[in-house]
């Protein structure tokens, strides 16, 4: 695998008022070769311990990571013996393909402030934890990684070898930013949980909808059932009205509109004829009745004239003989007045009788016309009354059409429904199916960047790398012993009599080499493919520790092959006076870095051999 890697090239510390400096700053510029750092302690003159030569590895880490190496708390870093503001400047480059960009961090305390400068602008974030994590994401690197591949303080530091297997894979996958991948993971399951339930709702929700769509379904059956009945009911009902309405449509009958006018005129005409026949009568009978009266008065007078009372039966005059001729004459005309009179009666009688039968034809008349209006009138009412039940008939067989039709269509509301809810499950069954899609997608995703997949293929690569690299380092400082290192970051020791060893079964010396070995071969490593090299590394107290003479000579011929190789700083912190010579005559040597430290301050004097 390999990385877009980044140079980045140290190039200036500026130290003031940090650990024991004080305000003359001690200024270290980071020039490739073989840098010897030492001093002398004029306070304690027999002791080469206590000048301030960790203080240039300790500003270092502090500047970038706001904590020295030994973690101290921040009113111990500050210088107690000057007034001044604790102050630590950094500067260095990033080299990217053809793009180089320079950079300088300056971190204070009292007060506390860290701030970024790219190119000369002031590109400070709006907190000190962000400004010190974009300058961490810039350098690309942590702290325990930057104390093992570039400070290495030997004598404080817990070796690679002395780590336990999980502290050995989280070191690698730091020094090689494999990190990446459990972050990637951690997001993939975070983002895998997020997808699940996501799932598990669209789930839930399809579920919900497919329970309505099988609701609507069977009220939707159930209705058609009812539908089916209530059809046939009013089928039958309407199928029964029709029946009815084919016989009263036969039982119609058409009565003229003027035929009650018309009937009513004549009984009125005829009444009106029967009261003129009664007047008539009245007046015959009244007429009959005069002359029987009259008849009667005259028919006594006529038998009165010539009686005993020998009396005119008209003037009651005494008769005489010469007054008979006239009661002859009277009687005579009398006789005559009767006969007349009784003619009269005869006739009158007549004409009542003629009167009476006419009154009588009349009456009949009537009644017929009052009879004929009546039927009539009952004719009316039951053509009314049929009209009536017709129309009725066909109003109840239009609301029953209407209600078929309502019927017939009444289950387009469920057919909607059951479209609507159909239409959203197929959205949702979509939705389902993306997201198995994706989960599948993330399921696989989640397996290459586990601890399984291609981080673990890269990490036996990076580990094939490192277990050459590392025996030829055992090598080069005539260890007599090989280490490999498996997949599960489990190493396995043989010595030179081939028997699996310890790391612990080694002496002090032995496992220095083994360290030395461990740290070298991650160094090269770092160069190869890491995705940051750095033109630096400090040593705090490589030559002061269990190495013998030889193998200090080995150990530098070792890093005189990197300044060659890859043109480093590298810096070595020692107290032995002897190292001043390394500073000095050897090949691919740079500076000698003097500290002296007087009355509690430490200054950079001029080194004078």
């Amino acid at each position: 695998m390999h990385v877009s890697m980044n140079v980045i090239n140290f190039n200036k510390l500026k130290i003031k008022n940090f650990l024991s400096v004080g305000e003359d700053s001690v200024d270290v510029d980071f020039t490739p070769g073989l840098h010897i750092i030492t001093g002398i302690n004029k306070d304690k003159l027999d002791r080469r311990n206590g000048v301030g030569k960790s203080t240039i590895a300790d500003a270092i880490h502090f500047a970038i990571f706001g904590t020295t190496i030994r973690e101290l708390k921040k009113e111990n870093i500050s210088n107690n013996l000057t007034s001044g503001t604790c102050e630590v400047n950094l500067d260095f480059c990033i080299c990217d393909n053809d793009n180089e960009t320079n950079y300088k961090i300056v971190r204070t305390l009292e007060p506390s402030k860290c701030y970024l400068y790219v190119d000369g602008k002031d590109e400070t974030r709006d907190s000190i934890n962000n400004t010190t994590e974009h300058i961490h994401k810039l350098l690309s690197v942590t702290s325990d990684v930057f104390q093992n591949c570039v400070i290495m303080t030997l004598n404080n530091t817990i070796p690679f070898m002395g780590k336990k297997k999980v502290e050995k894979r989280k070191f690698i996958e730091g020094i090689f930013g494999l990190e990446v991948f459990g972050l990637m993971l951690s997001n993939l399951r975070a983002e895998h949980n997020d997808v699940k339930r996501d799932l598990d709702v669209d789930v839930g929700k399809y579920e919900e909808v497919q329970r309505s769509v099988d609701a609507a379904t069977k009220r939707k059956d159930e209705f058609v059932t009812k539908r089916k009945d209530r059809i046939t009911k009013l089928s039958n009902r309407k199928q029964s009205n029709l029946t009815k309405l084919s016989e009263l449509k036969d039982q119609l009958i058409d009565v003229p509109v003027n035929t009650v006018p018309d009937a009513e005129s004549k009984i009125k005409s005829a009444l009106e004829n029967i009261d003129k026949c009664e007047d008539k009568l009245t007046t015959i009978n009244k007429k009959v009745s005069t002359l029987e009266a009259e008849s009667k008065f005259k028919t006594q007078s006529l038998k009165k004239i010539g009686t005993t009372n020998e009396k005119c039966p008209v003037c009651l005059r005494a008769v005489s003989d010469h007054d008979r001729s006239h009661i002859d004459s009277e009687k005579s005309g009398l006789k005559s007045e009767l006969d007349k009179i009784s003619s009269n009666i005869t006739k009158y009688r007549e004409l009542l009788k003629k009167a009476q039968d006419v009154k009588t034809t009349l009456k009949l008349d009537h009644q017929r016309k009052v009879s004929g209006l009546n039927e009539c009138k009952i004719k009316i009412r039951e053509a009314d009354s049929h009209k009536t039940n017709v129309a009725q008939l066909k109003s109840w067989n239009e609301e029953i059409d209407s209600e078929l039709q309502t019927v017939n269509t009444e289950t387009d509301q469920f057919d909607d429904s059951i479209k609507e809810c159909r239409d959203r499950l197929d959205k949702l069954q979509l939705e389902v199916d993306n997201i198995k899609h994706r989960l599948s997608i993330l399921d696989v995703v989640k397996f290459i960047v586990s601890e399984e997949g291609v981080k673990s293929y890269i990490v036996r690569k990076i580990l094939q790398l490192f277990n050459s690299k590392l025996a030829y380092y055992l090598d080069k400082m005539d260890s007599n012993c090989i280490c490999i290192f498996n997949e599960y970051f489990e190493e396995e020791i043989i010595n030179e009599k081939g028997k699996v060893c310890s790391y612990n079964n080694f002496s002090g010396a032995e496992r220095k080499n083994i360290d030395l070995a461990c740290l070298f071969a991650f160094m090269d490593i770092r160069q190869l493919q890491g995705n940051a090299v750095y033109n630096f590394s400090v040593y705090d107290e490589l030559l002061d520790t269990s190495l013998d003479e030889r193998g200090v000579d080995l150990v530098l011929n070792i890093l005189r092959e990197r300044v060659e190789k890859y043109n480093e700083c590298i810096m070595i912190i020692s107290h032995r006076k002897e190292s001043v010579k390394i500073g000095s005559h050897y090949k691919n040597t740079g500076n000698v870095i003097f500290l002296q430290k007087e009355n509690g301050i430490t200054r950079r004097v001029d080194f004078n051999e």
